[in-house]
């Protein structure tokens, strides 16, 4: 990713926490649809309403030479990466992504441009709720099948 690219997320995203400032007692309820074309580049934020939040153009992404299942792989793991470097920056930052005034819990959510759900990018709630990249996930079906097998085995 080039540092262009990692400054036009990474400014996405702070428009995204000047929209929802943080606050005591947040009134908003919505989860974050973040809407990314592969053909046009455009990246969009959208809320539960499909109202339009922001958006930015990732020239680098125009006609990306990868398949469309990579292309969006690449996208979840960039945006995963640049929300949690901004939530890293702690409560303080006015541009934490974990921060925003929205009622909890609420979700960062990566869809294709047709509004068809990609991926959970995000949660965003006080436990400790984790998001599984595909790689810790690939052999965990096999994994259960076998623990089932060697139970059933006793």
């Amino acid at each position: 990713m080039s540092e262009k690219t990692n400054h036009q997320i990474t400014r996405f995203l702070q428009k995204l926490a000047e929209k929802y400032p943080q606050s005591e007692t947040p009134e908003v309820f919505t989860d974050i649809h973040i809407r990314v074309s592969q053909e046009t580049g455009d990246m969009m934020a959208f809320d539960d309403e499909d109202k339009e939040i922001t958006r930015v153009v990732v020239e680098e992404w125009i006609n990306s030479p990868l398949d469309t299942e990579q292309f969006y792989s690449q996208v979840a793991t960039l945006l995963r990466n640049a929300i949690t470097a901004l939530e890293n920056q702690g409560k303080d930052n006015n541009h934490a992504t974990a921060y925003l005034g929205i009622i909890e819990p609420y979700n960062y959510v990566l869809e294709n441009e047709t509004s068809e759900h990609v991926a959970e990018l995000y949660v965003v709630d006080d436990t400790e709720t984790m998001i599984l990249d595909q790689p810790i996930m690939s052999n965990l079906s096999q994994e259960l099948d076998d623990f089932i097998n060697d139970l059933l085995k006793d």
